[in-house]
């Protein structure tokens, strides 16, 4: 984004998750789940992660708010004061006070609440840990976050399984947001909930941000949630990012041919319109097993001998818009207004 600092550098991040056999758990190979990701979130914007499911979105994210380990990699970290830690080499307090700046909203809002605690509890626990928040301030801070998601104040000491799914998400919202982080990484906040209710909180998600000053790293499925609210998209396919750029250059102008086909099945509001659905052939390769040379080879129309042999390197093509193919340009390629 012009004139915008990168908040959060990604470089080579990469799980890879051992794979055993036999009783004395030998390791026969890796699943691959994030293979040498590298991207970055710039301060105050919103970067879609979209792809089919199984492709490492949520194991990416889990990995940057260190939910569980990266096998390698950095995530480089820009404080307020203008200097950088690399967030996957921090520990004990370090970590604890760095982490409460970057935090996460998860998909499932049921089984992401304790259903043991209230919904002050489970808002002011974040505060608790943290240790450096009086009662008071605590109790303040809990009724503000209710007020700004629009919870009733009277529903704070009732327990999770009394509300819908909306209202449930809207909690946990609140609690990623106890500690004032300045990144929020979103994972699925929307595919849970019903159809009516998805627009409401990612209306909420908007006005938070401009209220707070957050920077959203924002994983979905769902392409047409994704255009309303990204700034920049991120393809990826298989533990790899295949495409990145504005949101705009993605959904009118796709360079990759699996980019071509997601935005082939997202719908259109004019019934009137008929669409032609790119069909993929075969299934996504197994991430323990990955094809050589370009991953998406076997189910892309467009692929040739070198896209069997060569791993094609992410490269910008045009300012703000990366893409790893072979071919990136030469194709002609659709994007969703030219999409019938």
């Amino acid at each position: 984004m012009n004139g915008s600092r990168a908040l959060l550098d990604v470089q080579d991040l990469t799980k890879h998750f051992p794979v055993t056999q036999g009783f004395w758990k030998r390791v026969t190979g890796h699943v691959r789940a994030v293979d040498g990701v590298s991207f970055q979130v710039f301060e105050g914007e919103t970067l879609g992660l979209v792809g089919e499911s199984g492709c490492g979105k949520t194991t990416l994210g889990r990995c940057i708010v260190r939910g569980i380990d990266a096998t390698r990699g950095a995530v480089r970290y820009r404080l307020t004061d203008g200097g950088e830690v690399d967030f996957l080499k921090l520990g004990g307090k370090d970590l604890r006070r760095r982490r409460k700046e970057i935090q996460m909203i998860f998909q499932d809002p049921h089984s992401s609440l304790d259903p043991r605690m209230t919904v002050y509890d489970i808002i002011a626990e974040p505060l608790r840990v943290d240790g450096s928040t009086s009662r008071t301030e605590i109790d303040d801070r809990v009724r503000h976050l209710a007020d700004v998601v629009s919870l009733d104040l009277s529903h704070l000491m009732r327990y999770p399984h009394a509300f819908s799914g909306g209202q449930r998400q809207r909690i946990g919202i609140a609690r990623a947001l106890a500690t004032n982080p300045r990144l929020v990484v979103a994972d699925e906040p929307v595919s849970a909930l019903d159809v009516s209710v998805r627009a409401q909180v990612l209306n909420l998600l908007e006005s938070l941000q401009k209220e707070f000053a957050l920077t959203y790293l924002f994983v979905s499925h769902d392409l047409s949630v994704v255009k309303h609210i990204a700034d920049r998209v991120a393809v990826m396919y298989v533990g790899k990012i295949v495409e990145l750029s504005s949101t705009a250059g993605i959904f009118d102008g796709p360079l990759h041919p699996y980019t071509e086909a997601l935005l082939s099945a997202v719908p259109r509001p004019d019934p009137g319109k008929r669409m032609r659905r790119i069909i993929l052939e075969g299934e996504v390769p197994n991430p323990a097993a990955p094809p050589p040379g370009c991953h998406f080879h076997p189910r892309c129309r467009y692929a040739r001998e070198v896209c069997r042999s060569q791993v094609p390197a992410l490269r910008e093509v045009s300012p703000g818009h990366s893409v790893a193919c072979h071919f990136a340009g030469e194709l002609d390629l659709r994007g969703v207004s030219a999409i019938r």
